[in-house]
């Protein structure tokens, strides 16, 4: 994937305050975050839409601990907890059912086998909850929430090692749990995209 050579200091500035560093980051990351949203979501519109709410949560948050540490990955966890709160939303929701019902049958070509969407936050929700807490609290704290390994140790106190370790059988159940409930890897190549189970 091309990155940007002085991200660093972009987002250091962003920060800081720079909005011309955060429209830098945002001209580059916008399009490829639209891409990633619209091919789970199937709308255009939506996708254009979580892209703006993301980027207007990153300025509000840009002094959040761990942001700067992996600025992509942070952006991809945002991106996911947004198709994850769509996924849920469209639940509740009849009519946007029905429309992104619709939406998707007319993104697939014929005879193209679709990866079921709307399973995701389920299958995840589902998995996580059968975590150990321990690990649970580890995959929330690195994976949702931006820490890093230390940060995550210190808030846990426990060794940076061993959230490390923590992770590593969090990603396997998790996977685990997905390909059992579904007979298929389902959702396994989203979250994988998004860096949640890496």
């Amino acid at each position: 994937m091309e990155t940007l050579q002085n991200e660093e200091q972009l987002v250091a500035a962003m920060q800081a305050g720079g909005e011309e560093a955060f429209t830098a980051l945002y001209h580059f990351y916008s399009p490829r975050l639209y891409l990633n949203i619209l091919g789970m979501v199937r709308d255009p519109v939506m996708a254009e839409e979580m892209v703006q709410v993301l980027f207007t949560k990153l300025w509000q948050k840009r002094t959040a601990k761990g942001l700067g540490d992996d600025f992509t990955a942070y952006l991809y966890r945002m991106a996911l907890n947004l198709v994850h709160d769509f996924f849920r939303k469209l639940k509740r929701d009849r009519k946007l059912r029905q429309r992104f019902s619709l939406l998707a049958g007319e993104a697939y070509e014929p005879g193209e086998q679709p990866i079921d969407h709307r399973q995701l936050s389920t299958l995840l929700d589902t998995a996580l909850e059968r975590l150990p807490t321990q690990q649970k609290r580890a995959w929330q704290l690195i994976k949702v929430e931006g820490y890093t390994y230390k940060a995550a140790a210190m808030e846990m106190g426990i060794s940076p090692l061993t959230v490390k370790e923590y992770l590593v059988a969090a990603n396997k159940s998790i996977r685990n749990n997905i390909i059992t409930s579904t007979g298929v890897p389902l959702g396994l190549l989203c979250l994988t995209a998004f860096g949640l189970l890496s």
